[in-house]
Formats: structure tokens, sequence, C-alpha cells
């Protein structure tokens, strides 16, 4: 059941939904229930899906305020006697002056299988480069948040990433690595999906799972992400770090491979044809992006395939969207598991060589409200404006699953989408790093870039991909491989050399001051080698350590990625939880307009050295 709680005109403005909070109403009653675990993210109503005035479809119409000025506030409580005190909470800032108390309130809804209540509201007009402080109870515990600064000539930012985390329990490298990830102190922590392999599903092991992943993070009496910390002299307690959350495959559905039902096998109960399994728990939870944006995607509850024992309704929202930070960042959640990208494959077939529409009459129709590409195209390159790359010092893409890994297929039916639909456009709005996860082990890429012109003094060879897990069936032509299973590769005509690939008019090469992609070895997977799952058939030159990539699994793998942004460069460390100093060290100098790295052998004192010439 899902509980909205009503009050006073006065107190609220609605905006899309959601409820925001009026600095201005007078002070109301809080609950008598202090949070049990609390929780905060940005808000942004900066660009917000492609929005038609005429029929409030696909999106909500943009508004006066963006990440840095609006934060998103979640604690989780016990009901309360009263229903009325229910969802209420008071803010002031703190610094670096002090204001009079602000009531919000917002909303409420029941925790699946759970006894407790989730509490969400949208503070609006704040003041960037501010601490602020909250309470959620009358006479409770203090809780505070800092705003990101309005521009980074006040202050560097710092962004700590991580990825598949992928366990109802934690093991030691996972409380290292949330412990690593607190000693710095970070802007926000922002996760690249498979957080406790829900599978979407709305379960009791599945709230179990959730509740214990946030305790460990959020719990007000020993989570590792509040802090203290001194500013200017004053000591601040209980500061918590914002959370932002990326859909994974473990959070979209059974099977987790819902998207490509080429992979399964038609008039069979195991594997057979998965349903769809809306990102329910992601959107009861956090709320960007899936709450933010305005549109369903393909998790539309009347969506033909939708598992109708596993959506909640109002519930099951897409999975991406974008946070602006005034002029300086950029930040791009994107769902590369579920959503379509350009028109829907048409003629596909299963492994047998079954036709998808055998059981999937719908395949070929479009069926989410809108298309990821065209919003990430609108987002980037919108006809009434400049584009995002002459507007933002930074722009940092984040998704799931990887197209840059070394494990899995690089450049298969499922995943050559991000290739043809998202990386021109992220090239050509000046993109530097992308972070990506899912492989499950540490990757870094080479610099590289993508143009739309064959490289001179190259030849494309084909090359041919069989799954790891299952043959290729007779029944599938020589066209169809050739169109789903085949791997165009750029070499050079002189040395024969594998020198980047190509696919569909795009190629990409390497280039010392193009864009690098980070995987992950995650928080408690890092049980993966190279090539384990059939990977690494020609995406190995995304990590020739001559052009300074590298890619390993196993336990040395756990890490967590930390970049610092300013206005003169993007770092990038990546910390493992048993090491002090990081284990790869890469800057990219917005003068010079190159990479340059560190060797994490070297002496502290040594110089950067060009990003080509670093070896690991």
């Amino acid at each position: 059941m899902r509980i909205t709680k009503w009050f006073p005109k006065a107190l609220l403005t609605i905006i899309g939904g959601a409820l925001l909070a009026n600095p201005g109403a007078m002070a109301a009653e809080l609950g008598e229930n202090d949070a049990l675990r609390t929780y905060t993210e940005f808000a942004d109503g900066s660009n917000r899906g492609m929005y038609d005035p005429e029929t409030g479809d696909k999106g909500y119409p943009d508004e006066d305020y963006d990440a840095t000025t609006a934060m998103v506030i979640n604690w989780h409580a016990m009901p309360e006697a009263d229903a009325a005190r229910e969802g209420a909470l008071r803010y002031r800032r703190v610094h670096p002056e002090e204001s009079d108390w602000s009531v919000a309130s917002g909303e409420s809804f029941e925790f699946w299988h759970r006894d407790e209540l989730i509490h969400r509201a949208i503070l609006t007009g704040l003041e960037p480069g501010s601490v602020y402080e909250y309470q959620v109870a009358e006479d409770g515990a203090v809780f505070r948040f800092r705003t990101m600064p309005s521009s980074l000539d006040e202050r560097p930012v710092r962004i700590v990433f991580t990825a598949d985390h992928q366990s109802p329990g934690w093991n030691d490298a996972a409380h290292a690595n949330a412990q690593r990830a607190a000693e710095q102190k970070p802007d926000m922590f922002v996760v690249a999906g498979d957080f406790v392999n829900c599978e979407g599903e709305i379960t009791s092991s599945s709230a179990g799972r959730w509740a214990t992943y946030l305790d460990y993070l959020y719990n007000p009496e020993d989570g590792y992400f509040l802090y203290d910390k001194e500013i200017d002299g004053q000591l601040f307690e209980n500061i918590i770090i914002p959370h932002l959350g990326i859909l994974g495959n473990h959070e979209t559905g059974q099977r987790h491979h819902i998207r490509w039902p080429a992979c399964v096998a038609t008039g069979m109960s195991e594997p057979g044809y998965p349903q769809f399994v809306a990102g329910n728990w992601m959107q009861l939870l956090f709320h960007w992006p899936y709450s933010s944006e305005g549109f369903y995607s393909e998790f539309n509850p009347d969506h033909p395939n939708m598992d109708p024992d596993h959506v909640r309704e109002g519930f099951g929202k897409g999975g991406y969207g974008a946070l602006h930070f005034s002029d300086y960042l950029l930040l791009i959640g994107l769902d590369s598991s579920q959503n379509f990208e350009g028109p829907p494959d048409v003629g596909l077939k299963d492994w047998q060589g079954n036709p998808i529409t055998d059981e999937w009459p719908w395949f070929e129709t479009p069926q989410g409200d809108i298309r990821q590409d065209e919003w990430l195209k609108n987002l980037l390159e919108p006809g009434d404006g400049p584009a995002a790359g002459d507007v933002y010092t930074h722009i940092i893409p984040i998704w799931h699953r990887g197209l840059f890994g070394t494990v899995r297929l690089n450049m298969s039916l499922k995943n050559r989408n991000i290739f043809e639909h998202w990386l021109p456009v992220l090239a050509r709005n000046n993109v530097r790093f992308i972070k990506e996860g899912h492989d499950h082990l540490y990757t870094r890429t080479v610099p590289m870039h993508i143009t739309d012109e064959q490289p001179e003094n190259t030849y494309i060879e084909t090359v041919y991909y069989e799954p790891n897990t299952w043959s290729l069936t007779d029944n599938l032509s020589q066209d169809y491989l050739d169109q789903y299973y085949a791997i165009d590769v750029l070499k050079d005509e002189d040395s024969e050399e594998n020198v980047g690939w190509a696919y569909k008019g795009h190629y990409i090469t390497h280039d010392p001051n193009g864009f690098v992609v980070q995987g992950h070895g995650g928080w408690a997977a890092g049980r993966r080698s190279i090539g384990g799952r059939g990977g690494g058939n020609a995406g190995l030159w995304f990590v020739d350590e001559e052009k300074g990539g590298d890619s390993f699994g196993g336990s040395d793998s756990f890490h967590t990625t930390t970049v610092i942004l300013t206005e003169e460069d993007l770092t990038v460390k990546a910390y493992h939880p048993e090491r002090d100093r990081p284990i790869h060290q890469a800057r990219w100098d917005m003068n010079a307009e190159q990479w340059f790295a560190l060797d994490p052998d070297a002496p502290e004192d040594e110089a950067w050295m060009a990003y080509e010439s670093y070896r690991p």
C-alpha cells in the first residue's frame, strides 16, 4: 500500500508529483520517532526530460533550481501514534550564516515487508556551499548535509564511485571499501548498479537486503557515511554523504538479461522468456533518477511482458536522468541494461533460430514513452540552446553494463548500441571520463576518440564471436551471424596491428587526448578474471598496456574510485582497501588537454608523465 500524507497548502508546493518544502512555512510539530536510518540525495529541476506542455507527458517541466540548491532528505522511522505527524522535518542553515528553522513535509511510503515507513522531502531554495542541519523528531538527533559549491573556485569536488556489491550480507572487503570511501568525506557516493541482488522482486528477502545495505551506510549510531568535519574553525557532526544509485541488471528482473531474448530459448520453461520487473526498490528508496525526470521508459506497468507479481501501483519508472551542478558538472545516470536505444531490432531470433516475435509478438514495437538515446541527445545538444560541452567544465556519464570490460563479450548484441547511440554524442561534448560496472574486475581503458571517418592506412577485419554459455544453432544464417555476431576491427595496413573498432560508420581509435572509461571490481565481487565469460576477444585492445590501459580481476580488483574535480583538472584515483596508496592515478589536464598518470610504485613526489608513456 502506498501512503501519502496531505498537509495544508500553505506548507507545500507541489511539483511533478513531489512535495517541496516552503521555506516560509510556520513551524509544525515533528513526530516522536527518530530516524532508524537517514540519507540524502540531490534534487534537480533543470532539463527534466523532453516535456510536452500540452499533455504533460514525457517529463516534468523545468524549474528554477539545480543540484547546488536542492536536496532530498530520506529517513526511515516507525509509524507515529498520531498519523498527522508523519513525514515532517525541520531544517535550517548553520554555515556560513545561520537562518531560522523552516518546515518541510514530504511523502510517506510503506517499506514493503517491514514495519517502518519511508519518508522523503525535497528541499529547494537552499544556498550553495553551505551546511544545513535537520531533525525528524522532537528532541531527536540533529543531522547535517553540505550543499555543493556554486563554483569549483570555492573548493574542489570529490566523488567516490563503486559498483557490484552483489551481496545480501557484507564480507570484509565490503566493509573495508565502505570505510575507505567514508574516510575521504566525499561530496557524493555513486553506485553504478547491482546493489544487493534483489532482482526488483518485492519480497521480504529483498526488503531485508536493502535494510542491511542502508543500515551499514546510514545508521545514525555507527553508519559509515555519517562523519564529523571542521569547516572554517567550526566542528559539524553527523554530516551525511549523499547517495546516488544507478540501475544495474540485478535491480531489474528475473534472470537479469531481460532486454535480450536472443540469449534464451523459446518454448521452454527454463530458462524460457523472462518477464520484465520494474526497478521498484530503487524508486521506493531513492528519488534520483527514478522520480526526477517524469517518464516511465520501458518500466511502464502496462508493458505487455511486465511481471504483475512484482509491480506496485505508481512505481516502476525509468532509471536514467541528469544532475546539473551550476556550470561545472553535469552528472548523467544511464540505464545500459534494459532500455531500447534506437528503434527496436527487427527480425531478431533466439539462439535456436526461432523468431523472437513467436513468444514476444510486441518486441518490434516500441513500448517506452521516450527513447533514452533521444533524451540523451536532447540533453547534450538541445535544439534551442548551446551544447552541453560548451557549458559544463566536466560531464561525467555513469552506466552499469559495460562496453569496455574484458570479462564478457564487448561488442555483442547486448551493448553495441552504446557505441552507436551514446559514445558519439558524448565524445562530441568533450566527455573525458566514463564510469561503468558489471564485469567485477578493475579496468581502465586507453584514451579513445570516436570519428565518423575511417582513419587513414587502416582496413577492417570481421571477427566472429560465440557466446560463452551456449552454442549457436545451425538454423542461424550467415547473413544473420554477420549482423549480430560479428565485430569489425580496425587494422593497420602496415603492421596489421589492431588499432580500433568500427560499427555503423563510427570508428573508435586510441587518442591521448580522448576519453577514458573505468570499470569496477566491486565491493564484494572480485571473483572473475579476464576472458572468463567469453570476453577479451577484441576488447583487450581497450586495455593495451602500451597505451596506458590495464585490467585485472580476483581479490586484487576490490576497489573504490575517487574522482576529484577542479577548474584545472579531473583526477582519478583507484583505491584498494588494503593499500594506503592508490593502485592507479590519472589526471586530465584542462590546459594541456592531455591525460597524465602516476606510477603507483614510484616515489610520492615523482612528476606526472604523459599517459601513453605510463606503464602499470
